[in-house]
């Protein structure tokens, strides 16, 4: 009989300054307020997934406010750069930036850069919460964007919020199954998703190397889809069809080019298995008529798709 998934994971529940400790262990240093820890009590479970640690703590704070601090010590205390996602699940968070003070309600987010200080406030009796710490050396998101987004509030109208946020659900369920051997792919994943929701919220100058470089993964990520074009290309990436032509001056090909040529490596990939026609890889690499297809290939190659197939030594 398949034993059933907790819906929540099991802690010993603990008190006070032992409950402080706890949360300073899984959430970096900080400098909490004793007048509310007396009557504090609470759960943390926390894991390391990869590189990224996910915690799942639950409060009760009797009839107190509890409150703390990031200072200049706590911060020097590990002074590698993290990004924290926080979401509560029972009562809202305060936090309080030197310019910028948020309210964090259930299922949204909030965003925290390690490197810089913080102040939280909890005034609810219950207080329930799942973060994930997170490397900044591990996410795309660059550094500067990390620190322009300390403090950030996520809210429902965000796209991407609830794609997250049900993310972060799912991963505190599993905190106590077996995830080793899936630990990097789920690192991975969060992580993507992470990206995808720090990338809606602050627009990066990019440098044109580094542009390209993101059109040329674009492209692979999308090359079978027979709309990809320079038109899509550029409104995916939020510029000109102009500007998006320019940053392929100084390559071999122009950027149709580049589209065309990499459909038709990846179709003679195909074609060498012998184990499909040509129809189905040309439809298969985003090639709508076989005619224009069969001149690309020639002309790129010296031979038609049909005549490649019988010289391509047999994949084994």
């Amino acid at each position: 009989m398949q034993k059933k998934q907790k819906s929540r994971p099991d802690a010993r529940p603990v008190r006070g300054a032992e409950l402080s400790r706890s949360i300073g262990m899984t959430h970096l240093s900080w400098s909490f307020d004793p007048t509310g820890m007396r009557e504090l009590t609470g759960k943390v479970t926390s894991r390391a997934v990869g590189a990224l640690r996910i915690s799942w703590i639950r409060l009760g704070l009797g009839l107190k406010t509890w409150s703390g601090e990031r200072t200049s010590t706590d911060i020097s205390a590990l002074p590698e750069p993290y990004l924290i996602f926080v979401m509560p699940i029972q009562g809202s968070i305060r936090l309080m930036a030197s310019d910028k003070t948020t309210v964090i309600g259930e299922h949204e987010l909030g965003i925290w850069d390690s490197t810089q200080p913080l102040r939280f406030e909890l005034n609810d009796a219950s207080y329930e919460q799942v973060s994930v710490l997170v490397p900044q050396r591990v996410l795309r998101t660059r550094s500067e964007a990390c620190a322009a987004l300390h403090c950030a509030h996520v809210d429902k109208s965000n796209v991407l919020s609830e794609l997250c946020v049900q993310h972060m659900s799912t991963l505190a369920k599993f905190l106590n199954s077996q995830l080793r051997p899936y630990e990097i792919y789920l690192s991975t994943l969060t992580t993507s998703t992470f990206d995808a929701v720090l990338s809606s919220l602050y627009k990066v100058p990019r440098d044109r190397d580094f542009l390209l470089d993101e059109i040329k993964n674009y492209i692979e990520c999308y090359i079978t889809d027979e709309t990809l074009s320079p038109t899509t290309v550029a409104t995916a990436f939020e510029i000109s069809t102009r500007y998006a032509h320019k940053l392929f001056e100084k390559s071999d090909f122009t950027l149709g080019e580049w589209i065309l040529n990499r459909r038709l490596e990846r179709s003679a990939t195909d074609l060498a298995l012998n184990e499909h026609s040509v129809t189905d890889v040309a439809f298969k690499w985003g090639f709508k008529d076989l005619g224009h297809y069969s001149r690309a290939f020639k002309k790129r190659f010296g031979e038609t798709p049909s005549s490649f197939c019988k010289t391509a030594v047999p994949h084994k």
